[in-house]
């Protein structure tokens, strides 16, 4: 039998699957649906201080998806890589009602799962103010939001145009707090490593390392911003790479637990980030896209997968990967042991490997494609590129 627990701050999670802060957990009902559909953690949408109450009110529509539908067999198959785009920076609620809606969410779950309250603030005295009254809430846990992509271009110091603020907001709120917490920092900064160690310093009992970043999309034909004109916040499974960069980096560096998230679209993922030290993984875009239940399936696969492995327990997983990330100074270089080649009785003379090759080494006969191995550089795009999977990596 495969143990999935973690155990944060005193805090035991069933599983490591978090349904993150976003649209699925605006209310206590979405809540509810995300532990019924298998997450072992609810994370609320983000409470804002009253400095940043525009964020309460959405445009609409709020929300553009780049390269989905487009995706051959859609919707029976879905993308492994595309953009959603959105500019939802908040909570819809004021103060009061969000604590009540923190503990409505409680009453709901109650024992069967971990519920999350979000909070991001402006000034100190906002920060003190949100973290005494969630105090006075039924939340598990309590997660403070410094990394909201875009909260600084409402006109506000918070979230990611407040990353010089972080030492001292984590330092002011665990002062006030009563509950275990974690930060939630931005990847939009030159030194995201940096920046959690500043959390560990200060006393969080973790870090989240799953914010997105922002960015715009242009329609050139009214060179006007697509959707609703602003930047907005850019997330999907495409980023995947660049949150396992920053886990694994961060992994070395801290002894406080570590959430990721960036990117998480199935249950390798969750592996993935598991493997380079994380101990919690939260999804949004991939249970937004998906559905509630995609969780439950998450779970049991890992399961599986675990237990034909013969591993027992996450303990077993966490970290395996970080001693094979070696820096680039490392990587063998020009090894003359390679060799590239083509198998002729898959290649179907397409010719779409011979627009990727720089280096002028494949001719296409009657036979098909063949690699002059003097020319050859062994890139590997041939490979990548090729529908059939013909060109083939040879060691001498």
């Amino acid at each position: 039998m495969v143990d999935l627990s973690v155990e944060i701050g005193g805090v035991r999670f069933k599983n490591p699957i978090v349904v993150g802060s976003a649209t699925p957990t605006m209310h206590a009902r979405g809540m509810k649906k995300g532990i019924d559909g298998g997450a072992g953690a609810v994370i609320a949408k983000s409470l804002f201080a009253e400095s940043g109450k525009l964020g309460r009110k959405f445009p609409r529509p709020r929300f553009k998806l780049f390269d989905y539908r487009e995706y051959p067999g859609y919707p029976e198959k879905l993308p492994h890589s595309f953009t959603l785009r959105s500019l939802e920076e908040c909570s819809s609620l004021d103060y009061e009602t969000y604590m009540k809606d923190i503990n409505a969410t409680k009453d709901l779950i109650g024992d069967q799962g971990v519920v999350i309250a979000s909070l991001s603030g402006a000034s100190m005295e906002e920060w003190i103010t949100m973290c005494q009254m969630v105090n006075e809430t039924r939340a598990d846990f309590v997660e403070l939001n410094n990394s909201c992509p875009f909260a600084a271009d409402m006109g506000v110091v918070m979230g990611a145009g407040a990353v010089d603020l972080t030492f001292q907001v984590v330092k002011t709120c665990k002062a006030v707090l009563k509950k275990p917490f974690s930060v939630k920092i931005t990847p939009q900064t030159n030194d995201p490593v940096a920046v959690a160690k500043q959390v560990e310093l200060a006393g969080a009992n973790a870090v989240n390392m799953s914010a997105r970043l922002s960015g715009i999309m242009l329609d050139i034909e009214t060179a006007k911003p697509v959707q609703f004109g602003a930047m907005g916040g850019y997330g999907g499974p495409y980023l995947i790479g660049y949150g396992l960069k920053m886990v694994a980096q961060a992994a070395k560096e801290l002894k406080i637990p570590i959430i990721a998230g960036l990117g998480t679209w199935d249950w390798q993922d969750i592996v993935r980030y598991i493997m380079v030290g994380a101990t919690l993984v939260q999804s949004s875009v991939g249970i937004m896209m998906q559905g509630y239940k995609v969780s439950r399936k998450w779970q049991e696969q890992m399961e599986a997968w675990m237990e034909g492995k013969g591993y027992r327990g996450l303990g077993d997983i966490r970290g395996i990967a970080l001693k094979n990330v070696i820096k680039t100074a490392e990587v063998p270089r020009k090894p003359e042991n390679v060799a590239m080649g083509i198998d002729t009785a898959k290649c179907t003379k397409c010719g779409v490997c011979l627009r990727s090759c720089f280096y002028d080494a494949i001719t296409l006969t009657k036979a098909g494609a063949v690699v002059n191995p003097k020319a050859c550089d062994v890139c590997g795009m041939c490979a990548e590129v090729c529908p059939s999977y013909a060109p083939q990596l040879y060691y001498k």
